[in-house]
């Protein structure tokens, strides 16, 4: 029966549910003559009766019509079912999303704001996440193993990569508790010029360690740096076993740590940092669903601060051919 019409079950189906050849040419919108001619067709190409006429108008399945009227039925539903099914692929309600997000956004609400909604909304789409810095994020992206990501906002994105800015939050500082500076509830920058501190590797998280470099500066001192690591949650470690202090994104304010205070920096304007919503120029269907989601948060107004350094034409430079040789290990 491969070669069988679907609409020709339709129609039969039809006639056998009103048992009656105008009801249900009515109901299908076409002309009895027509019905009768396709039914006529079904049962050429089935080889046996269908249907039987009793009386002038009414009309009986046969043995055989009733077999087939259960597998129709089915076959139909089916059919409605992968269309449906295509429909919601093709308008991207259906799909698997590979997602990057910063370690600093673990301890904070964002992630369950930004994607616990899309979600909701879209709950045939399957979305996994991955904790990366905003460097692999990129590379990601431009190798198609992730189709977005919540990466620090560069000054200039990389052809292939496209992206917007949608949270600003000022920075902070991690100390040890028993630091003697903990006591106070926020530090000017030159009260740093003697410390120690603990940063993220430069190369993982694209202009992010240059914070501590910024702060320094708005002190008149050169920061020492005895520490890095690529993951915030170690370098939180590396403070609470008093290494140094760190320069941290405001949102990880949030995070307990055993032994670590957060201060805020007595500076006007406070350094801040952005968190960008980055994707592929190329996306897919179900990630065009969620580039409109997150145009709702994207920053219209910057308000007021300082806005994050420029990553500037050489460390642009530095930044590209970083990114591309991960892209090309």
């Amino acid at each position: 029966m491969s070669h069988i019409e679907t609409r020709l079950f339709h129609y039969f189906v039809a006639v056998a549910e009103e048992q009656h050849f105008a009801g249900a040419a009515e109901r299908l919108g076409i002309t009895p003559p027509t019905l009768t001619h396709q039914i006529q067709k079904l049962e050429s190409e089935l080889g046996t009766r269908l249907l039987e006429r009793r009386g002038s108008k009414k009309v009986v399945v046969t043995d055989a019509g009733q077999r087939l009227l259960s597998r129709a039925r089915e076959i139909l539903r089916q059919v409605e079912e992968a269309a449906a099914i295509t429909r919601q692929a093709g308008r991207g309600e259906l799909g698997r999303l590979q997602l990057g997000f910063l370690a600093s956004m673990s301890a904070t609400g964002l992630l369950r704001d930004w994607i616990g909604a899309f979600q909701q909304a879209h709950p045939a789409i399957d979305v996994a996440i991955h904790k990366r810095a905003s460097i692999a994020q990129i590379a990601g992206i431009l190798r198609k193993e992730l189709d977005a990501g919540f990466a620090r906002m560069p000054q200039k994105y990389p052809s292939g990569v496209r992206g917007f800015e949608i949270c600003r939050e000022p920075l902070a500082l991690a100390l040890p508790s028993e630091h003697p500076l903990a006591l106070r509830e926020d530090i000017s920058p030159a009260m740093l010029a003697r410390e120690a501190f603990v940063s993220i590797t430069p190369e993982l998280d694209m202009g992010f360690f240059r914070y501590t470099e910024a702060i320094a500066r708005s002190g008149n001192f050169i920061p020492r740096v005895v520490k890095r690591d690529d993951d915030f949650t170690t370098v939180l470690a590396y403070v609470a076993l008093g290494h140094g202090i760190a320069v941290v994104p405001g949102l990880m304010k949030t995070t307990s740590v055993a032994n670590v205070v957060f201060r805020d920096i007595a500076a006007d304007p406070v350094p801040q940092t952005s968190i960008a919503f980055v994707y592929g120029s190329d996306p897919s269907p179900s990630a065009k669903l969620l580039i409109r989601q997150m145009q709702r948060h994207a920053l219209r107004n910057h308000g007021s601060g300082a806005a994050p350094p420029p990553i500037g034409s050489a460390r642009q430079k530095d930044f590209r051919r970083l990114l591309f040789s991960r892209v090309a290990s």
